[in-house]
């Protein structure tokens, strides 16, 4: 039969803990090009969480984060930790596909998936929410930003389409800053404690 794994669950939820006390810490910098971007430190736990214990482990650290950071927030306030989970979770999807392909190096093959992954989306999500569902709100709010370091766009689309452009150079950046040091410490921790090497799943096998 099988059963929980609690050594996993534990591991999975202090990740989702550290990445939730980061993001409390407010752990992060600014994207020059558009200052109200952050790369957020916060983000590192949950990749690693995926790295250590599995696809499974990567998407609950993830999105128990997204819940924690909600709580007590007003409906419109999910608009920015909901971009962060799917930027998130595409980052983890490019990793898994790299696992998934079972050939190359696993640094090199989930760089290049999750740089593919997360920008495509969420230029895609990006678009969506500026040009589509809240344009009212987001366009005016992206032309003065961009007005702010002296690019002046005329035109909702071109204006959404920059944003798009602006956003992607970011995200390509953060999956660098996010992915890259989750490895190092992921690969220091099987240096040091090998048997973590079997929780890479959420449930074992007991004897009946």
């Amino acid at each position: 039969m099988r059963k929980l794994n609690s050594g996993w669950l534990a591991g999975v939820a202090v990740l989702a803990a550290v990445a939730y006390a980061l993001s409390l810490l407010r752990l992060r910098f600014s994207f020059p090009l558009l200052p109200f971007l952050s790369f957020d430190f916060a983000e590192i736990p949950d990749v690693l969480a995926y790295l250590l214990f599995g696809f499974y482990g990567g998407l609950l650290a993830t999105v128990a984060h997204w819940v924690a950071l909600n709580l007590g927030l007003p409906f419109h306030a999910l608009v920015g930790p909901t971009m962060k989970l799917l930027a998130v979770v595409t980052t983890i999807l490019g990793l898994e596909a790299a696992v998934r392909l079972g050939r190359g190096s696993l640094l090199i093959n989930g760089l290049a998936f999750s740089l593919l992954f997360r920008t495509l989306i969420m230029a895609a999500a990006t678009f969506v929410l500026y040009y589509y569902l809240f344009p009212s709100t987001y366009l005016p709010f992206s032309k003065r930003v961009l007005g702010g370091i002296g690019i002046t766009v005329e035109g909702d689309l071109t204006l959404a389409t920059v944003m798009v452009v602006f956003t992607s150079v970011f995200n390509i950046l953060h999956v660098f800053l996010t992915v890259l040091p989750a490895y190092a410490i992921y690969r220091r921790v099987l240096k040091v404690f090998p048997q973590f090497q079997g929780l890479k799943t959420p449930a074992s096998v007991v004897e009946s």
